[in-house]
């Protein structure tokens, strides 16, 4: 799945952008003019030499205060989306700032109104690994005094807020565990954690019911689009999923009966046509074959790989079938293996001196 795109799709709805904000600045949103909030992307895109200052670049101004012409003060939020840890994130992002603000004092702003905007760096991350990546560029040693260290952080410029779909909001460090239930990111991030693919669609139906009315009709069909590439980035193929109009047309119950059965005809398929048919002539590979495409349809091609490593000896029969079973029934690929795992070290023996079963299985 294109995660940035898929991303840039949702956030370039301003309703979005201006929940990231409520998300990322829980205590000074109410102060923030969302009315005038505006994509400022292609303002800062250098077409000639192809260099951005961000994925997005999102405009909003504050709701007291005069500049020097006489506008009102505004924040610059950069946001850029990742799906991959980048230790280097917060050298990233300033240099991002510093190539915003460098085209803004070129362009005479600073004389114009007196000064330069505040810029908020954003980071929304939606990978499955933890987001371990520094606040800072580097690991700064600590200080005796905690007044000082506050102090000086405000000197620090390497910060950046942190979204995190596999995790909690942080914001210079500090967590926010609860996230409310009108906010529309707070919805793509419990979309995001919906687990396996066949939870999807009622997480989707809970979700966009939260939010009804023409009015935010944009909105679902973004989050429409958001659940339909989950579905086909865990299931491997696109197919299989309704579509916008007929989620709208259809009752919550009706779509989920439809998916389920789309679902349960795919297990059918693989279970009793695919590996019954490949343990009853003995083919273990081919066994361990459909087991691992069965796991990447549910997990993904890293759970496969992994799978397959697992499953290297094992003999047919029971054993496959247990792992199929297991495969249905797990809900994280975390759980699927560590129960392999645990199977394959109750065998005393090694798998090249275990007998291999051949025949029929019972």
């Amino acid at each position: 799945m294109d995660h940035d795109a898929a991303h840039k799709y949702i956030y370039a709805l301003p309703e979005v952008t201006a929940d990231l904000l409520r998300l990322v600045l829980p205590d000074w949103a109410d102060r923030l003019d969302f009315a005038t909030l505006e994509d400022a992307s292609s303002e800062f895109f250098d077409a000639r030499h192809g260099k951005r200052v961000s994925d997005m670049v999102w405009r909003v101004h504050l709701r007291g205060g005069r500049l020097k012409n006489g506008g009102r003060p505004r924040i610059l939020a950069l946001i850029e989306f990742q799906s991959e840890v980048d230790r280097r994130m917060a050298r990233r992002m300033r240099e991002y700032a510093d190539l915003l603000l460098g085209r803004l004092v070129r362009r005479g702003l600073p004389q114009r109104e007196g000064g330069l905007p505040w810029v908020l760096p954003i980071v929304v991350y939606n990978g499955s690994k933890p987001w371990m990546a520094l606040g800072r560029s580097t690991d700064l040693a600590p200080l005796p005094w905690a007044g000082m260290e506050r102090a000086l952080a405000l000197m620090q410029p390497q910060k950046y807020a942190l979204l995190s779909a596999g995790g909690s909001l942080t914001s210079a460090g500090r967590l926010a565990e609860d996230w409310p239930s009108g906010n529309r990111v707070a919805a793509t991030v419990r979309l995001q954690r919906s687990g396996p693919p066949k939870a999807l669609l009622p997480r989707l139906l809970a979700e966009a019911a939260r939010f009804p009315g023409p009015a935010n009709a944009s909105f679902r069909q973004a989050l429409h689009a958001w659940a339909r590439a989950l579905w086909a980035d865990r299931t491997g193929k696109g197919a299989g999923f309704p579509s916008f109009d007929e989620l709208e047309g259809a009752g919550g119950t009706k779509m989920t009966t439809l998916l389920e059965a789309s679902w349960d005809q795919w297990e059918a398929e693989v279970r009793e046509r695919g590996l019954e048919r490949g343990l009853e002539h003995g083919r273990v590979e081919q066994g361990v074959r459909l087991l691992a495409r069965l796991a990447a349809l549910k997990f993904g091609a890293g759970a496969a790989k992994r799978l397959t490593v697992l499953l290297e000896g094992l003999p047919a029969g029971e054993d496959l079938e247990r792992v199929g079973d297991w495969i249905m029934e797990c809900a994280a690929e975390d759980e699927l293996l560590s129960r392999v795992t645990a199977m394959r070290e109750a065998f005393p023996k090694a798998p090249a001196e275990r007998p291999v079963r051949s025949g029929p299985v019972s």
